[in-house]
C-alpha cells in the first residue's frame, strides 16, 4: 500500500519557468497538474495574444475555476436526479409491499 501523507518535492515547468512544488501525493500526479496548467497557460496566451505571465495566469485560473463550476454544476444536476429516482423507487417498493399484505 502506497503512503500518500509522505510531502514530495517535484521540479515542474510551468510556462517557461521551473517550480519546486512540494505537495502530498505521488509525484506522477503532481507533475501531471502541472503539465495541465502549463499547457493551459500555453492555451490562454496563444488564443489572447496576452504575454505577461500573471495575466495568463490569472486567465487560465478563471478557465479552469469556470470548467470546475460547470463540472459541480453538472454533477449536482445528476446527483438531484438520482435522489429523485431512488426516491420513487423506494415508494413503489413501499406500495408493491403494501399491496402484498
Amino acid at each position: 500500500m502506497t503512503d500518500t501523507s509522505a510531502e514530495n518535492q517535484v521540479l515542474v515547468n510551468i510556462f517557461g519557468e521551473e517550480y519546486p512544488i512540494v505537495g502530498v501525493g505521488d509525484a506522477p500526479y503532481i507533475s501531471k497538474i502541472a503539465d495541465f496548467l502549463d499547457a493551459r497557460m500555453k492555451e490562454v496566451a496563444g488564443s489572447s495574444g496576452i504575454t505577461g505571465r500573471d495575466r495568463v495566469a490569472i486567465l487560465a485560473a478563471m478557465s479552469i475555476a469556470s470548467e470546475l463550476h460547470e463540472k459541480r454544476e453538472v454533477v449536482q444536476s445528476m446527483d438531484d436526479q438520482v435522489g429523485t429516482q431512488v426516491d420513487d423507487i423506494i415508494l413503489r417498493l413501499d406500495q408493491a409491499l403494501l399491496d402484498r399484505s
